[in-house]
């Protein structure tokens, strides 16, 4: 099975869009359907208690309350998914399983070194008080520097957590980018530990365990405690490659013994 980055997405997308629409027209049918039910009983009238059918009554009043509580419950359910979905379009986030993940890492790194080099540049003007030195910046402008000599709390200029934070997100892109240059260009992982088949899927960037039948619950509780998923499409527990991936996926086969692999 052949995996593209770009079409995983847009079928994460097409679903939720799917499921928004499948949950707004059931909550639709749903209030349309209590509001036919409820235009049966006469405006105002009450249950009438001491009735012959003072329980008829009361079911059917239970079943239109019940209709309307699925309707607003659906109705939820929709907006979630259309939440979802536009939030799969606007994700930024860098996988590593996109082709163009290096570049855009290397890109990502540039912009937070440029980043740094610029709060410590301004941090040394506004400490001089040396506006037309900040002025000459990159980045810089006459609002920023006022915002900066100015600040609604703290000292004045970058906060030193501002600069630790951003370094600390250039040192996690360059273990990503180092770790993604690492990778082997030989053939992909493909052994079996214990009756255990182990593939790493280089496509679809997934570290793949395939089980002859369905494990066993302390198998399935380590699987889980390890961030391995059932894929269903792939008839696999899987998580993203990484090393951590390969060492639990080793320790997990090693554990227990399996039956034979399909």
């Amino acid at each position: 099975m052949k995996h593209d980055f770009h079409q995983r997405k847009g079928n994460r997308t097409a679903y939720a869009e799917h499921q928004a629409l499948k949950s707004e027209a059931e909550s639709d049918q749903l209030y349309l359907r209590s509001k036919e039910m409820a235009g049966v009983i006469p405006i105002g009238q009450p249950i009438l208690v001491g009735h012959h059918s003072q329980n008829r009554d009361r079911r059917y009043r239970e079943k239109i309350e019940g209709a309307m509580r699925r309707s607003i419950e659906a109705g939820k359910k929709a907006d979630y998914y259309a939440d979802k979905a536009q939030s799969i379009r606007d994700n930024d986030a860098i996988f590593s399983d996109d082709p163009q993940a290096l570049l855009k890492l290397e890109q990502k790194l540039g912009e937070l070194k440029d980043r740094q080099g610029f709060m410590r540049a301004a941090n040394k003007c506004l400490r001089k008080k040396d506006r037309e030195g900040f002025l000459m910046l990159d980045f810089a402008s006459a609002e920023l520097w006022e915002k900066l000599m100015n600040p609604e709390w703290g000292g004045v200029g970058f906060a030193a957590y501002s600069l630790s934070n951003n370094n600390a997100n250039i040192r996690r892109i360059e273990k990503r980018i180092a770790a993604l240059k690492a990778q082997p260009e030989g053939g992909a992982l493909h052994v079996e530990i214990n009756g255990l088949r182990i593939f790493e899927n280089r496509e679809a960037n997934r570290l793949q365990l395939f089980f002859e039948g369905k494990p066993e619950a302390e198998v399935i509780s380590q699987l889980k405690r390890h961030g391995f998923r059932w894929c269903r499409s792939q008839l696999a527990w899987q998580r993203h490659i990484s090393n951590n991936a390969f060492y639990w996926a080793r320790q997990i086969a090693l554990s227990v013994n399996f039956p034979a692999s399909i």
